[in-house]
C-alpha cells in the first residue's frame, strides 16, 4: 500500500465535507431569503438541502449556527470583492472610506441582507471573518501615517465594524433614508477615527464605483430575492 494513500483519503474526505457544508449554507441562504430568518426552522433547511437530519447535525446544531455561517460566507466574499475594487488607492484612509461606502451601497441593492445582518450580528473575530484583515490593515497604516488618531487600532476596528453593522441594519429597515446616507454615516465614522471635518468630507466626496459581483457570487445567487417575510 502506498504511504500516500491515507493522506489522499484524508484529503478527499475533507473536500467532501467542505462541499456538504457549502451545500447546507447555500440551502440556508435560499430559505432565509424566501421565508425570512425568524420563520425558518431546521426542517426547512433539511428539506431545502435534501439531506437527512443526521447529516445536518454533523455540521450544525441550531439555525443560529447556520445563520452565523451564512453571514461569515457572505461577509468574507463581499469584503474581499470590495478590497479588490479599492486596491489601487494609495491612501489607507481613502481605501477605508471608499470601502465602507461601497459595502453600504451594495446593501442598498439587497435591503433584506441588512435585516439578516441585524438578526445575526456581525462578528469582529478575524478567525471567523478573516476578510476583516483588510480593514485592520488600513486602520494600522492610516494610524501609523497620522491620518487617523487612534490610541489602539483595534478600537477603530470596533468603531468601523459596529457602526457599519448598524448602518446595514438601517438600510434594510428604514425606507426613509436618503441616498446620501452611506456618505454621511461614513463621514461620521471618519470623525470618530480622528479626522478633521474638512479631511473627512474630502474623502467621502471621492467618487466610487459599484462592487462587481460575479454571477457565482453568494449574494447574486441567493440574497438578491426579496423574502416573503421581513
Amino acid at each position: 500500500m502506498s504511504t500516500l494513500e491515507p493522506d489522499f483519503r484524508t484529503r478527499v474526505a475533507a473536500e467532501k465535507r467542505e462541499r456538504m457544508r457549502t451545500r447546507l449554507i447555500e440551502a440556508a441562504m435560499e430559505v432565509f431569503s424566501s421565508k425570512g430568518v425568524d420563520a425558518t426552522v431546521i426542517e426547512d433547511l433539511i428539506e431545502q438541502a435534501q439531506v437527512s437530519r443526521g447529516t445536518f447535525y454533523n455540521y450544525f446544531r441550531t439555525t443560529e449556527e447556520v445563520m452565523a455561517a451564512v453571514l461569515q460566507a457572505v461577509g468574507n466574499e463581499l469584503l474581499s470583492l470590495v478590497d479588490l475594487a479599492i486596491a489601487d488607492r494609495a491612501d489607507p484612509a481613502e481605501r477605508l472610506a471608499c470601502g465602507v461606502r461601497m459595502v453600504l451601497h451594495t446593501a442598498k441593492h439587497f435591503p433584506h441582507a441588512g435585516r439578516f445582518i441585524s438578526r445575526v450580528g456581525v462578528t469582529r473575530s478575524l478567525d471567523h471573518l478573516p476578510a476583516l484583515g483588510y480593514l485592520l490593515r488600513d486602520l494600522l497604516e492610516a494610524t501609523a501615517t497620522g491620518r487617523f488618531k487612534l490610541a489602539d487600532p483595534m478600537l477603530g476596528l470596533d468603531l468601523v465594524v459596529g457602526t457599519t453593522s448598524a448602518a446595514l441594519s438601517s438600510l434594510g429597515m428604514r425606507p426613509d433614508l436618503t441616498d446620501s446616507y452611506p456618505q454621511e454615516i461614513t463621514f461620521h465614522i471618519l470623525l470618530g477615527l480622528g479626522m478633521s471635518r474638512a479631511a473627512a468630507r474630502k474623502l467621502v466626496d471621492k467618487p466610487i464605483g459599484a462592487v462587481e459581483l460575479p454571477p457565482e457570487s453568494l449574494l447574486v445567487r441567493t440574497l438578491n430575492r426579496s423574502p416573503q417575510h421581513a
